[in-house]
């Protein structure tokens, strides 16, 4: 709830784009402490430590980037892109679990966990070289340039 709340402020002080970027870096680096976690109360500390950082910033991440979305995305297309936008993310999360698994047999926990944070590593350098890490303003819908219904790509 606090990166909900606190997303606008941070978005106005960074950056709309920044704030994304954030958002997909610490989750990136929540990864180390999970990697190198071992038995005792001081990893699980620093685990939901981390968690708790992560969560957040997921959060105002995933706030940030859905004001974007809705800011250029025009009325009529709202809805597809909201269910786009879900259908992918929560879609893909089942083949993952059974990736997951099968990664887990096959090679060990820390292993899988190994090649789960370098996945990570890509939609981050992705936005690092796309236009949106300049990006500090939502544009106004009428700075985008308009879609067209059935336009071929």
């Amino acid at each position: 709830m606090a990166g909900a709340l606190l997303a606008p402020g941070i978005a106005a002080r960074i950056g709309i784009g920044p704030t994304i970027i954030v958002g997909f870096a610490v989750s990136t680096l929540a990864q180390v402490p999970l990697l190198l976690a071992g038995p005792g109360l001081r990893w699980q500390i620093v685990l939901a430590a981390t968690s708790a950082g992560q969560l957040f910033w997921a959060t105002v991440s995933g706030t940030s980037r859905r004001s974007l979305r809705q800011a250029v995305c025009g009325p009529s297309f709202q809805g597809r892109m909201q269910s786009a936008g879900t259908t992918l993310t929560a879609g893909v999360r089942p083949l993952a679990a059974a990736t997951a698994g099968g990664l887990v047999l096959a090679l060990a926990v820390r292993a899988t966990l190994a090649i789960g944070a370098l996945l990570q590593v890509v939609p981050l350098v992705l936005l690092l070289t796309s236009p949106i890490r300049t990006l500090r303003k939502i544009p106004t819908r009428a700075a985008v340039p308009p879609a067209r219904e059935g336009a071929s790509s």
